[in-house]
């Protein structure tokens, strides 16, 4: 710990013990001087991660799985909905000291473009990555009469 930051927590602790502490604590300057050294409260992203790609002819997405076998994984297809769920457990049966890894179960619901059917999306996992690809089906427009 340097000098400065000692410093700061003496002066913290002073404040604490003469009752100031409780005046401050709302203090928006004395919360930045605090907090400054903790990592920025980071959003949280949904799991797993998705890149969707799409043309003229084909939808493509990338889902981030590492760690994660194709076992673990399991893909659902309703409509134009695509769900991924999954679990998977730590390697090891050993205390986490750090873990910044995702274990556990998961479940992210997807809205596609339009409609598939499951039998029309490919599915291969590859380094971590779960690539599913299908081809539009351009539906033509149909008159309707009226009765």
């Amino acid at each position: 710990m340097d000098f400065d930051k000692f410093k700061q927590w003496m002066e913290f602790a002073q404040n604490y013990q003469t009752g100031e502490f409780w005046n401050s604590v709302f203090d928006p300057s004395k919360a930045e001087l605090m907090n400054r050294d903790l990592p920025a409260k980071q959003s949280k992203q949904p799991f797993p991660p998705v890149d969707m790609f799409i043309d003229e002819s084909r939808v493509i997405l990338v889902i981030e799985l590492p760690g994660f076998t194709k076992e673990e994984v399991h893909l659902l297809v309703s409509g134009n909905t695509l769900t991924i769920q999954g679990t998977s457990s730590a390697p090891f049966e050993m205390q986490h000291t750090m873990k910044e890894r995702y274990y556990g179960e998961f479940k992210r619901t997807i809205q596609l473009p339009e409609p598939v059917e499951g039998r029309n999306v490919s599915a291969r996992f590859h380094n971590g990555l779960l690539f599913l690809s299908y081809f539009r089906v351009k539906i033509q427009e149909e008159r309707v009469f009226i009765e």
